[in-house]
């Protein structure tokens, strides 16, 4: 395992399996569904890690400013640019978890005592999501899919 800083400043770790299966169940509720860059440079980290893994790049269709990671003709994730908005937030990787009720989980979140990054937005075309943080300060997002995601 190492753990690495890509050349915009986004930390990620590598790590070879061995004897570990690894992440065993993808695309469903309560585990992995998509991994997200944001990073003030899409152009740099789309040359480091297209070079690093091979992966290649393709734009969201519908006209969002958005860069789909594609492994072969699989999507593998996403990135896009930190905007004025989100002025002093660090170049990053973020998670997201499959929930079948954003909100819901929310409120356990912070009963939990987790708390809220961002509260639950709807984005047509993609889903419901939920940016938030753990006790510890780890930050996470879950996101509800839009049924009519293709």
């Amino acid at each position: 395992m190492a753990v690495l800083t890509d050349p915009t400043g986004a930390t990620f770790a590598l790590w070879q399996a061995n004897q570990h299966p690894g992440v065993t169940r993808l695309n469903e509720d309560g585990t992995l569904v998509w991994t997200e860059l944001m990073t003030g440079d899409t152009g740099k980290a789309a040359t480091f890690y297209s070079g690093l893994f091979g992966w290649g790049t393709e734009k969201f269709p519908g006209g969002m400013d958005y860069t789909l990671w594609k492994r072969g003709s699989e999507t593998a994730g996403g990135m896009m640019a930190i905007t004025k908005e989100m002025q002093g937030v660090p170049p990053h990787w973020l998670v997201y978890y499959g929930v079948s009720d954003v909100d819901a989980v929310v409120a356990k979140v912070t009963s939990l005592g987790g708390s809220v990054v961002r509260p639950g937005w709807d984005i047509p075309g993609v889903g419901r999501i939920a940016i938030l943080k753990d006790p510890t300060g780890a930050v996470f997002a879950v996101i509800k899919g839009d049924p009519e995601q293709k």
